[in-house]
C-alpha cells in the first residue's frame, strides 16, 4: 500500500530526497518552494512537498529527510484525494514503462487526471492527429 507523505525542509540537498522516493517506486506530486522573511531581510528558502511512496519504507524515508535537515508527516487524505493520487500513480507507471508518446485513450483515465498531471508538470502533452498525447515531463 501507498502512503501520502508531506516533506518540509531546505531547498540544499534535496535532490537526495527526490531520489530516494523515486527509487523507492513513490511520487513526488507537487513542490512548492517559498521564501521566510523577517521584515526586509531574507532568512531561508523553504521546501513544502507532497510525495506519495509506499508504506514499507516509510522509516528510510525519515532516516534520509532527517539526514539532509528536513521532517516528513504522513497526512490522511480524504477518499476523492486518495483516488486522485492513486490514479496519478498508476498513470505515472504506465508512462514510465516507455519513452515514447501514448495517446489518452490508451491511459485507464479520463481527462482530468492526466490534465491535472500536466498542470503540475509531471507530464507533457501535445495535440497529434486531432487526440491528446502524453509522456512524462522531461527534465
Amino acid at each position: 500500500m501507498y502512503m501520502v507523505v508531506v516533506f518540509r525542509g531546505g531547498p540544499h540537498r534535496f535532490h537526495e530526497f527526490e531520489e530516494f522516493v523515486d527509487d523507492a517506486g513513490g511520487l513526488v506530486i507537487r513542490k512548492d518552494v517559498f521564501s521566510v522573511n523577517r521584515g526586509s531581510y531574507f532568512l531561508r528558502n523553504e521546501l513544502r512537498v507532497l510525495c506519495v511512496v509506499p508504506e514499507a519504507e516509510e522509516e528510510k524515508l525519515k532516516r534520509t529527510a532527517r539526514r539532509i535537515k528536513g521532517e516528513v508527516e504522513r497526512v490522511s487524505p480524504g477518499p476523492e484525494t486518495s483516488e486522485i493520487l492513486m490514479a496519478c500513480l498508476e498513470v505515472y507507471d504506465t508512462l514510465a514503462s516507455t519513452e515514447s508518446w501514448i495517446e489518452g485513450e490508451d491511459l485507464p483515465f479520463e481527462g482530468k487526471v492526466l490534465e491535472r498531471m500536466v498542470e503540475t508538470e509531471l507530464l507533457e502533452s501535445r495535440k497529434q492527429g486531432g487526440s491528446t498525447q502524453y509522456r512524462l515531463k522531461r527534465d
